[in-house]
């Protein structure tokens, strides 16, 4: 098996020693990311080895077009950006634990790395868009009625900046960049 390039991004970064405070952006998150790590980062087919949690601040970007579909990005699909506010890793498919209002984080600012790998893009996995301050220790999804439980797909980490160069700068202070599909249109 040939080793992805991917693999080696987030964990081998020269800060990856040292824990990151927390962002100025936690007040504001507003939604809550399960991401799937694949065994082939990148390849959204092969099998699940981990779970992500993020909290994130996101905002929407734009309305997908039947002219502006393509490989991730489907017709009626809302793009979202923002930063991670703080990370975890849970094993593969937690259950609603991802949800809880108890979950322990492992790290403010951007995804956990477990040796050389950690969940990359593209990935895919569900989005919980709403009030988090709603949510129980049972990690029940149904506690907002306004709250949007749907598919998400991550295109891209690290934007604007990656994390080398002023990105290693920047996003200790208000957290790794998150660029991604939210899918209204899929069955949760």
């Amino acid at each position: 098996m040939t080793t992805s390039p991917r693999r080696f991004t987030s964990s081998q970064h020269p800060r990856s020693d040292q824990p990151w405070p927390a962002t100025p952006l936690q007040p504001f998150a507003n939604a809550r990311l399960l991401l799937a790590e694949n065994a082939i980062p990148g390849d959204t087919t092969s099998a699940v080895v981990a779970s992500h949690v993020l909290e994130c601040f996101l905002s929407r970007q734009r309305y997908i077009s039947a002219k502006e579909n393509g490989p991730g990005v489907d017709t009626g699909d809302f793009t979202y950006s923002g930063t991670i506010c703080r990370a975890t890793r849970l094993p593969p498919h937690p259950g609603a634990i991802w949800l809880s209002s108890t979950l322990s984080w492992q790290q403010n600012g951007r995804r956990v790395a477990s040796g050389a790998s950690t969940v990359v893009a593209p990935c895919e996995g569900l989005i919980w868009l709403g009030n988090l301050s709603l949510l129980n220790p049972s990690g029940a999804a149904d506690v907002d009625p306004y709250a949007q439980h749907t598919a998400f797909v991550v295109l891209e980490f690290g934007a604007d900046y990656g994390s080398g160069g002023i990105g290693a700068l920047v996003q200790p202070l208000i957290g790794e960049r998150v660029f991604g599909t939210l899918k209204p249109n899929r069955v949760v």
